[in-house]
């Protein structure tokens, strides 16, 4: 066992202890602020969800209506391609040169661009060496057009005008019949 040495009563007793203010206890923060605080990181986080929202759905459109117009634009191009095509036709190069009085040659003969030597014996054209090639005009394959559609609209009107004389003569056969057998019971 250890021994320890006892205070000295005469010392210690001397010396009076010194007395301090004790702090008061620190209040825990209130919980108020911080709902206030987390309250308005929400509103704020949701308003720019919506802003956000929205400008993205605004350019989504413009987008759309852009997409729409680049459509429309190759459906122009395309149509204009075809007119082109169709101008730059056979057809329409035949019908050209028949309105200036030229007539297809059924005797051609080959000739060298380079040089322009021609090789056989070139005959001159009358216009009446193929009776069955004829070019329309636009004008006369209109009036055909016109011609064939008044056709067709009145073979349908003649098919049924004969449809409803068919239905009332079966009418009337339906009328007698019924009147022969009503006499006859």
């Amino acid at each position: 066992m250890t021994a320890q040495l006892a205070p000295r009563p005469g010392r210690d007793s001397a010396r009076k202890p010194t007395l301090r203010a004790v702090e008061p206890p620190r209040l825990r923060p209130t919980t108020l602020p911080f709902v206030v605080m987390m309250a308005v990181l929400i509103a704020l986080g949701m308003t720019g969800m919506v802003v956000l929202t929205t400008v993205l759905q605004e350019q989504a459109f413009a987008v759309q209506a852009k997409q729409h117009q680049a459509n429309d634009l190759a459906n122009r191009v395309s149509q204009l391609e075809a007119q082109l095509a169709e101008a730059r036709s056979i057809r329409h190069l035949a019908i050209a040169a028949q309105d200036l009085g030229m007539r297809p040659n059924p005797n051609a003969v080959p000739m060298r661009l380079s040089d322009g030597k021609v090789f056989g014996d070139p005959q001159p054209v009358l216009g009446n060496e193929v009776p069955g090639v004829r070019y329309l005009t636009d004008a006369e394959a209109a009036a055909q057009i016109a011609a064939i559609n008044q056709a067709a609209a009145d073979r349908k009107a003649q098919q049924e005008a004969a449809a409803a004389a068919k239905k009332a003569a079966d009418q009337a056969a339906a009328a007698a019949a019924a009147t022969t057998t009503g006499a006859n019971g």
